[in-house]
C-alpha cells in the first residue's frame, strides 16, 4: 500500500493547491459587467500561455478593434486587466496615487519586493533623477557622449571597408548599460564586465515574468526559489562597497568638496545622507540601473535594426548633425536642434513600441467612468498604448514608418516642442503621461539621441539578414528578436 501513498498524497494536494487558487480568485473584485476580449476566464489564459505569459498582443487589438471608446477587460493569469479608452487618458494622468496607485501597479508587474528588495514607495532615486539628473544633464554631457563613444570603438571597431556584424540587442544593451552606469556609478566600474553582469535587466524580468505565474498568496514561497535578489546584492556590493566607503573617508577628510570629486548619482546619494549601508546603496544603483537600461536599451535595438532596415535614411540624418554640430558642437543644447534625430527615435516609439499596455495602475478605491461604467476597488486598468499608436484616426498611415513623421523642415508647428519625443501627450504615450511621465526620459532622449548621431557620422549600417525577424511579444512588453543582427562599417564617404 505504501507505493500508493506517493501519488495519493500528490493529488490531494494537487487538489487541495486548486481549491485554494479558485477561492483566492474568487476573491477578487466582481467584473462580469464589462467586456471580454479574448479569454471567457482567468483560468483559461493559464491553458494558452507561451513561456509564461499570454498573448495580450492579440487579445488587446482584438478589444480594442471592436470598439476604440469602449472599456474592455482581458485575462492575464492571475487577475484581469481592464484597458480603458483614449477619453479617460487625462482623468488618469491626474488622479492622485492613494485613488488610481501607478506604485502598486509597477510593484505587482515586477514584483519589486522580491526581485528588487524593496517596494515602489522606497524607490527615492526617482526623486533624485526628477531632481539632479535632469537638472546637471548639460553638464554631465560630456561624460555621456565619451561613454556612447568608447563603447562603439570597442564593440564595432570593424576594419576599414569591411562589415562587421552583431546582434541588435547586444550592442544596445552595452552601450547604454554603460552609458548609464558612467552617471549612476562613474569610472572604472562602469566599464567593469563583472559589474554590468550583475545589472542586465533580464535577470529580474524572468524572475518578474515567472512570478506573475502564481497568485499572489503564492509568490513570498515561490520567490524564494526563483528569485536571485540575495547573490545580485552580494555580487555587487563586492565591486562597490570599497567605492563606498573610498567616498565617504574622503567626505570625512575633505568635507563637501575636493579634487576630481565624482558627479554621478552614487554620490548625489552620500551627499544628501540618504542612505549610508553598502547593502541598500548597492540595491538602490542595481534598481536604477534596471529603470534606466531596460526600456532605453530596448527602444535603441529598435532603432539600429530601422536603420539597418532603411540605409536610404541615413544621409538626411548625417547632413543634419554635420549641420548642427558645426554650429553647436557636440553639446545637450545641440540635441534639440537635430530634429530629424529625434524624429526617428519617435517614430519608432510609436511604430515598433515597447509596450502593448502602458499607463498601467491599481484602482485603490471604487470609481465610475464618465460612460457610467464601475471600476471597483483593487482592479489592475492600462490603456492599450500599441493600438492607440497604430489608429488610422490618429496617425496617417499608422503601419509604415516614416522616420521624419514628427519633424518634417520648414513645418515650425511640427519642429514645436510639444512634438519632441520628451514631450508627453495623450496622442504619444511611450514616456506615460501627466503625474507619472517617466522622470528619466529626458537622460534616455540624450543617450539615444547622441547614440544614433555618433553611429550615422561614424558608420554606414545595414541589416545582417535578407529580412528583418518579428520582435517577440512577451505578455505586455515587446523585444527586439535577439537573433536580429546589424552590420557595420567605417563610414566610407
Amino acid at each position: 500500500m505504501d507505493f500508493l501513498l506517493t501519488p495519493l498524497l500528490a493529488t490531494s494536494a494537487c487538489a487541495a493547491l486548486i481549491v485554494v487558487c479558485l477561492f483566492k480568485l474568487s476573491r477578487y473584485p466582481n467584473l462580469d459587467h464589462i467586456p471580454v476580449a479574448g479569454h471567457s476566464s482567468l483560468l483559461a489564459s493559464y491553458l494558452f500561455t507561451t513561456g509564461l505569459e499570454v498573448d495580450l498582443a492579440r487579445l488587446v487589438q482584438e478589444g480594442y478593434d471592436r470598439d476604440k471608446s469602449a472599456v474592455f477587460r482581458v485575462a492575464n493569469l492571475t487577475h484581469w486587466v481592464v484597458c480603458f479608452p483614449r477619453s479617460d487618458l487625462e482623468r488618469v494622468a491626474r488622479a492622485s496615487e492613494d485613488h488610481l496607485s501607478f506604485g502598486h501597479a509597477t510593484g505587482n508587474l515586477f514584483k519589486t519586493e522580491y526581485t528588487f528588495g524593496m517596494k515602489m514607495n522606497d524607490f527615492h532615486h526617482l526623486s533624485l533623477s526628477r531632481s539632479h539628473l535632469t537638472r546637471y544633464l548639460s553638464v554631465l554631457y560630456a561624460d555621456v557622449r565619451d561613454e556612447i563613444v568608447v563603447s562603439c570603438n570597442e564593440l564595432l571597431d570593424p576594419k576599414h571597408n569591411e562589415w562587421k556584424a552583431t546582434s541588435a540587442v547586444h550592442i544596445a544593451l552595452t552601450i547604454v548599460s554603460r552609458t548609464s552606469n558612467r552617471i549612476v556609478v562613474g569610472l572604472p566600474l562602469c566599464r567593469d564586465p563583472d559589474w554590468l553582469n550583475i545589472n542586465l535587466p533580464q535577470a529580474i524580468v524572468d524572475e518578474a515574468r515567472t512570478l506573475r505565474f502564481f497568485p499572489n498568496f503564492m509568490v513570498p514561497l515561490v520567490a524564494k526559489f526563483v528569485t536571485n535578489l540575495s547573490g545580485r546584492t552580494s555580487r555587487g556590493v563586492t565591486l562597490l562597497g570599497p567605492v563606498i566607503r573610498e567616498r565617504l573617508q574622503l567626505m570625512a577628510t575633505e568635507g563637501t568638496d575636493w579634487l576630481d570629486k565624482p558627479n554621478d548619482l552614487l554620490q548625489w546619494w552620500l551627499d544628501t545622507s540618504q542612505e549610508t549601508c553598502p547593502t541598500l546603496l548597492t540595491r538602490h544603483m542595481i534598481n536604477t540601473n534596471f529603470v534606466t537600461v531596460n526600456s532605453t536599451a530596448n527602444i535603441l535595438s529598435q532603432v539600429l535594426l530601422n536603420l539597418g532596415e532603411n540605409p536610404k535614411y541615413a544621409q538626411e540624418l548625417r547632413d543634419e548633425v554635420e549641420a548642427v554640430v558645426s554650429e553647436h558642437g557636440w553639446t545637450k543644447e545641440a540635441l534639440s536642434e537635430m530634429r530629424k534625430v529625434d524624429s526617428f527615435i519617435k517614430e519608432t516609439q510609436r511604430f515598433n513600441g515597447i509596450s502593448v499596455l502602458d499607463l498601467m495602475r491599481k484602482a485603490v478605491s471604487d470609481i465610475t467612468l464618465a460612460d457610467g461604467t464601475f471600476i471597483p476597488q483593487g482592479t489592475s486598468l492600462a490603456f492599450p498604448v500599441y493600438a492607440m499608436h497604430h489608429d488610422d484616426a490618429v496617425y496617417q498611415n499608422p503601419n509604415v514608418f516614416e522616420p521624419f513623421r514628427f519633424g518634417r523642415t520648414g513645418n515650425k508647428e511640427v519642429e514645436d516642442s510639444r512634438y519632441q519625443m520628451v514631450a508627453s501627450a495623450p496622442d504619444m504615450l511611450s514616456f506615460g503621461l501627466g503625474r507619472h511621465a517617466c522622470p528619466g526620459r529626458f537622460f534616455a532622449a540624450t543617450v539615444l539621441k547622441t547614440t544614433l548621431a555618433h553611429i550615422v557620422m561614424s558608420y554606414d549600417v545595414k541589416l545582417g539578414d535578407k529580412s528583418r525577424p518579428d520582435s517577440l511579444r512577451l505578455g505586455i512588453s515587446i523585444v527586439s528578436n535577439p537573433a536580429a543582427k546589424v552590420m557595420f562599417r567605417k563610414r566610407v564617404n
